[in-house]
């Protein structure tokens, strides 16, 4: 196994996970009532998109 793929598998893995997790949080945001804090949410689809994009390039 070349070092490219493990790099396109930790991108995809790291890609699904950061998009599972924003989702969770931001049903979590639109549950709470009141101010929240979404500089997580916002981090972690900022996140996603690019190792979605790292993914793509190492196809």
């Amino acid at each position: 196994m070349e070092l490219e793929d493990v790099a396109l598998y930790v991108s995809v893995i790291m890609a699904l996970f950061l998009f599972s997790f924003a989702y969770v949080e931001g049903i979590r945001i639109a549950n709470s009532p009141g101010k929240v804090y979404g500089g997580t949410f916002i981090f972690t689809v900022t996140a996603a998109f690019i190792f979605s994009r790292l993914s793509y390039l190492f196809i």
